[in-house]
């Protein structure tokens, strides 16, 4: 740097980390640039970059340059991006968290010859750069004159690397929030259209059914065979939408806190033997095993925990191959401070891609073009409102368990 009196120094360094501090809100690419061009202000360098490691691409990108000439000159010659197999000081700084200071340059073998020929670089800074607790890039102070930074300089960078790493994670924060505040606001506003539509459509299915038994009677006294095959399949999905609007509509009332249930002593067993009678089908057998003893009674709202298993049950056979076969396990489990009872729903479907799980069970998650993927959200909700829980395990390739836990009621006397 410049031979400038060592009081002077020390306050033009002071007031570089002030300006650090008092750099405002902005995006990554913004903050980095404002602090290259602070550092190049007060150490005299030629250029000032901060490289961010780019997983994507493998490579160490410069987000934020200094506004010099020759920062521009190195955007034109490419080597803003810097691909980690080719080498070179930056990614030498950057992979061994190591300081590097170099007043010859040029006669450096290690260091890439863009940068010596092309550049023209005579001498370096080259400090890690720390954002959240990981080493995320480095930062790189170059000049064309040689021997122009010192070991002081470079002890110094390393004082303010940090500080640009705060910076730098203030901004990726802020931004972190304002994407999610974005979301949240979009999420809603969606959330609550949907709700509306979903009521005006509940207006609409009652006439439409009575319309439906209507021509069917018509079609059964004349006996129109054709006819009753085709309102039996429009029947069908009218009785679609119809559950996907409750569906829809049981979200909502989640949300509002006005999800009710009556609950009453239920034999578990005899629920489950109920729900499976009515899925059974040529394509897809379903095996009930029910484990031999005492019934399983629980306390719950008959028509919430159909609708429950009724979801869980149609996740299966929807992942299930043809003729594949669905296993349903009901027991009691008595270890632990609290009894409970156990249904366990195992499919031979693809399994659960481990990226999926963390999100299996939220609002809308789907990967099938249709249904809304509110099935398996509203399946969890049922079974915490019992006081139990809804859970999924599953190894790629090897099908899926979920299992439905409800606290378990002592026999009757």
């Amino acid at each position: 740097m410049d031979a400038a009196p060592a009081s002077l120094l020390s306050e033009r360094r002071l007031e570089l980390l002030e300006q650090l501090l008092r750099l405002p809100g902005g995006d990554m690419k913004s903050t980095l640039s404002h602090a290259s061009d602070a550092i190049a202000g007060v150490s005299g360098a030629d250029k000032v970059d901060a490289f961010l490691y780019d997983g994507r691409r493998d490579c160490l990108v410069a987000v934020g340059s200094s506004t010099q000439p020759l920062s521009a000159l190195q955007r034109q010659l490419g080597l803003d991006v810097l691909q980690i197999s080719n080498g070179g000081r930056v990614v030498h700084v950057y992979k061994t968290g190591e300081t590097y200071l170099n007043g010859a340059v040029d006669q450096d073998l290690h260091e890439l010859p863009g940068i010596r020929q092309g550049l023209r670089i005579k001498s370096k800074i080259g400090v890690p750069l720390v954002i959240g607790g990981a080493r995320r890039g480095m930062m790189m102070l170059a000049s064309l004159q040689p021997e122009f930074f010192s070991e002081d300089d470079a002890r110094f960078m390393e004082t303010v690397a940090p500080w640009v790493g705060i910076v730098a994670h203030r901004a990726e924060l802020a931004t972190e929030i304002a994407r999610n505040a974005t979301e949240a606001g979009r999420r809603a506003g969606a959330e609550e259209l949907i709700t509306v539509l979903a009521h005006d459509l509940r207006n609409y299915i009652a006439p439409m059914n009575m319309r439906l038994s209507v021509l069917r009677m018509r079609a059964e006294e004349q006996r129109r065979e054709d006819e009753l095959r085709d309102l039996e399949l429009l029947g069908r999905s009218i009785d679609r939408l119809g559950e996907i609007v409750t569906d829809i509509l049981d979200v909502s009332r989640i949300d509002q806190g006005v999800f009710r249930i009556q609950p009453r002593r239920i034999e578990l067993s005899g629920l489950v033997r109920e729900i499976v009678a009515t899925f059974e089908s040529a394509q897809h057998s379903i095996r009930l095993t029910v484990q031999q003893g005492d019934d399983i009674h629980v306390s719950g709202d008959p028509a919430r925990l159909r609708q429950c298993l009724e979801n869980v049950i149609a996740n299966a056979i929807q992942k299930s191959p043809a003729s594949g076969a669905i296993n349903v396990f009901v027991r009691r489990h008595d270890l632990g401070p609290q009894p409970v009872g156990v249904v366990e729903v195992i499919d031979e479907g693809p399994g659960i891609p481990a990226e999926q799980m963390a999100h299996l069970f939220e609002r809308f998650h789907t990967d099938r073009a249709e249904g809304l993927g509110l099935g398996l959200y509203l399946a969890k909700r049922i079974a915490r409102v019992h006081g139990g829980d809804l859970t999924a395990d599953s190894q790629p390739g090897k099908g899926a368990r979920f299992t439905l836990t409800l606290p378990a009621l002592a026999p009757e006397a």
